[in-house]
């Protein structure tokens, strides 16, 4: 299976992932890169860094599992849609599909403009040089006011200087524009997970997303912030674990003629 992290975040994330599966699956948690050379240009949107995992992955032969969180979930589900025969399973954390806010309701709307609100503070605080200002903005809004001032000075130091970067694909996030229809192509089992003290867009989000994937199973943890991969492993691991085993369970469930007379899909 392959984990794909938030922005601010890295691989490492995964860890006890890793080890609550271990035995069971493969967990493959590479860092995401920064942005992609696309020709004679780079670019750090969502498309393009899927774009490149679906040339890693195109060589497997067996389609896999993909758990994504945030950003990463932004990115799994771009894979999904664009090579549907990849993946043999989503889950999908708080996705930030923030353009899909964009439609006739007046409340997403605002919640959009709430996000663009940060990522211009957070430019313009980049523009000045003050990334730890646009950092912390970026961390009191996620997880709610004063939490900047609650973490511990080494953490912060790591946090400013991946400033830029977040900022960025916090813009490219919002600059996306493929409509909620299209969530409609995904053909894989779904599990979209929120946490329920995380910001009222990001749930808004995931509540989209699920409802637009045909079949997908929405699970909401009370109690739990945009971190819960970190903060609640021992509620998230669990969810996702079972979601792979039922994936798996009905994939051999299935009569061998039937999955003999499919056609081979590549991964």
């Amino acid at each position: 299976m392959l984990a794909l992290h938030d922005g601010a975040s890295s691989g490492r994330q995964w860890q006890g992932l890793s080890n609550y599966l271990r035995g069971r699956y493969q967990l493959i948690a590479p860092d995401l890169p920064e942005h992609v050379d696309v020709g004679l240009r780079t670019a750090n949107d969502v498309h393009d860094i899927a774009q490149l995992l679906i040339g890693k992955l195109a060589p497997h032969t067996v389609p896999i599992h993909i758990v994504g969180h945030g950003h990463g979930a932004a990115v799994a589900l771009e894979i999904a849609l664009s090579r549907p025969t990849l993946v043999r399973s989503l889950t999908l954390i708080e996705p930030t599909c923030f353009h899909l806010l964009l439609a006739d309701d007046p409340a997403d709307r605002m919640l959009f403009s709430e996000l663009v609100d940060l990522a211009d503070r957070m430019a313009a605080s980049i523009a000045a040089i003050r990334p730890t200002d646009a950092i912390q903005a970026y961390i009191d809004f996620w997880y709610g006011a004063g939490a900047w001032s609650r973490t511990s000075s080494g953490l912060r130091a790591y946090l400013a200087s991946q400033a830029e970067q977040v900022a960025m694909t916090l813009a490219a996030s919002l600059a996306e524009y493929w409509p909620l229809s299209r969530c409609r192509r995904v053909s894989c089992p779904t599990l979209a997970v929120m946490a329920l003290e995380s910001p009222a867009a990001s749930l808004r989000v995931t509540e989209l997303v699920a409802e637009a994937i045909i079949g997908a199973r929405l699970v909401m943890i009370p109690g739990a912030g945009h971190m819960a991969p970190l903060t609640d492993p021992h509620i998230l691991d669990p969810l996702i674990g079972s979601h792979l085993k039922s994936v798996d369970h009905i994939e051999t469930m299935q009569p061998s003629w039937l999955r003999a007379g499919r056609p081979k899909r590549a991964a």
